[in-house]
């Protein structure tokens, strides 16, 4: 099936996109290609890092004093 077919499909069942207008061929390429390269980045495999982070968490009741 061609981005065409597809856009035409989805302008049959009448669905619109995001804007409101009808799909053309280069759109649900544009959005085919996204899905691709986001579903790329998801499977890629990142190196742990680690910091020193330090937190420190203070009663406000002791130090504020009224």
């Amino acid at each position: 099936m061609t981005f065409q077919e597809i856009a035409e499909h989805l302008n049959k069942k009448k669905i619109e996109t995001v804007r409101g207008k009808k799909f053309k061929g280069a759109h649900v390429h544009s959005i085919i290609k996204r899905k691709r390269v986001r579903d790329e980045k998801l499977k890629e495999r990142y190196p742990e890092v680690r910091s020193d982070f330090y937190l420190d968490i203070y009663d406000k009741s002791i130090l504020f004093i009224k």
